[in-house]
This record gives structure tokens, sequence and C-alpha cells, in this order.
């Protein structure tokens, strides 16, 4: 990978196995949006539009300092094309491509994906999107971009000093509890950052101990941001997914679920990814068919 400054632009060349559009809309950021064939979005307070052109990414707007930065949250260090190679070479998850090829797992800030994926609690990715949107224009601290006021994500403390109603408000329902307590423990000096390095299994019991935060919340807040690459999530989705393409559609045992994922290795949690898309590509009656046919 080499990197270089062009163009009021960070520019990363030799990067291969990344589409864009895929790993910007397929659940695991919502603070991204289509605009003049890149996407436009908002990390650790910088205002960027990220482009793909042959092999490299161009990340529009970035300052030079920044750079590193931009290489880790797009996670650009990472041999994508040996993982992808040994999940085409296997026979159950060979089919997840070709909807699956190019995503990467982001790195993103952590106290955003704790609060995001308490959001996304029995939600889907369209009103996520909105309500932490929402949440950044109550207290995000704005910034014009390309004529256009932008908002980073709130600080813990901005997020804490809200009551529930307020909450509320934004549309976060019944998680407006969650919301506010997990920031007041944050703002009161809880360090996400040293769950990174944690084992998974103790990083999981830390994050499940905050107020309704569950098994699949706490999983997906440890892939997407601290670098957990076995952090499995597990919804209806993969749940229904699995189940095709290890158990032939049939009902497994939890035990027996979390045996298939440990099979996977320590890029199961991207692996995860790859069945999430190609899952909600195929639907619900698509998955159940698949089982029949395996």
């Amino acid at each position: 990978m080499d990197i270089r400054f062009e163009n009021n632009a960070v520019v990363f060349g030799g990067i291969d196995c990344f589409d864009l559009d895929k790993s910007c809309s397929c659940g695991q950021a919502f603070r991204w949006r289509p605009l003049c064939g890149g996407q436009l979005g908002v990390v650790r307070g910088e205002p960027v539009v990220l482009y793909r052109e042959g092999d490299t990414v161009k990340v529009f707007g970035a300052s030079p300092a920044s750079a590193a930065m931009w290489a880790h949250y797009l996670d650009l260090g990472r041999d994508y094309a040996a993982i992808e190679s040994a999940v085409a070479r296997d026979p159950r998850l060979s089919c997840c491509f070709p909807e699956a090829h190019g995503i990467r797992v982001f790195n993103q800030e952590p106290f955003e994906a704790l609060i995001s994926f308490i959001i996304s609690q029995n939600n889907n990715i369209k009103r996520i999107s909105g309500i932490v949107e929402r949440l950044c224009e109550k207290c995000g601290d704005p910034v014009v971009f390309m004529g256009e006021t932008l908002y980073s994500f709130p600080a813990p403390e901005c997020i804490a000093a809200l009551s529930v109603e307020e909450l509320t408000a934004l549309g976060t329902g019944y998680r407006a509890p969650f919301i506010k307590a997990a920031a007041e423990r944050v703002a009161g000096g809880y360090d996400l950052e040293r769950l990174r390095g944690m084992s998974l299994d103790e990083a999981r019991s830390e994050l499940l101990s905050f107020y309704g935060i569950g098994p699949k919340v706490a999983d997906c807040i440890l892939l997407f941001s601290l670098q957990h690459a076995d952090a499995f999530p597990i919804d209806v989705w993969i749940d229904r997914a699995m189940k095709a393409l290890f158990f032939d559609g049939n009902r497994a045992k939890k035990a027996e679920l979390y045996e298939a994922v440990d099979a996977l290795g320590e890029y199961s949690g991207i692996i995860q990814q790859y069945i999430f898309q190609y899952a909600r590509k195929l639907g619900k009656q698509g998955l159940e068919n698949k089982g029949r046919l395996i």
C-alpha cells in the first residue's frame, strides 16, 4: 500500500478486495451516504467523501495528518484477498460470493459504535441511520463541508446530559434509558479502549455489564470498533443463514451453532459479514430453500 496526498485527498494505492458501497451500506456503520459517486461521512469529527477508483481509495477532505487514522478506519492493512480466498474454497460458504465480495470491516470510534448498536436493537438500517443522525444534529459539533452543514458524533458528556424524554423524542423508543446509562458510564470514566486488549470472552463480559446490552450488540461493538475479528454477532438473519449453510436448514442447538462459529477461526467476524450480506440478498424464503437443497 502506498500513501500520497493530492488534490485535497489522501490517496491509498494498491488496494484490492474493497467494494466501497457494500462496505458502507452493509449495516456496520450508519453515517455514510452516497454523494457524487462516492460516500459522504464524518469520522472522528473529520468530514470526507470516500472514492474507489481502480486500485486506489481516495479520502477527499482528509488532512495528511489523518492518513494513518483513515488507513486504520478502513482496515487497509489487512489481507482481505487471503480471507476471501479461504472462504471461496469452503463449499459451505463459497455461495456467499459474489454478493459479499469486497466488504471490509471498519474500525469505528468505540463510543459511536456503542451508542449506534444500542440504537440498532430490533431496528432496521434506515431507521437506525435516521436516529443516529438526529442525535448528531441534537448535540454534535457542526462543521461545514462542501457547502453542507454536517455534525460530528456527540461526546459522551453531551449525550449523558440529555434527558430520557429528549432521547425518546429522537425516535429511540425503549432504548432511550440504555443510551443515557451508557453515555453516563463512559462520561464517568469508563475506558472502552481497554476492551481492545482483552480476550473476546473478557471484553464481551464487560459490555454485557452495560444496562440494555445483550450478546448480539456486544459482539457488534467488539467487531466493528475494537478489532475483535472473531466476534460473531448473531441476529435473526445470521441464525437463518447458519442453519441453511451448516445444518441443512434444520434447527440447531445454541452449542452446535457456536461450535460452527468457532470452527471459522480468527476471522469469523469478518466472515459473518459475508454471510450477513448473502442472507440479506437471498431473503427468508431463499434461505429456507437453500437449506432444503443442501
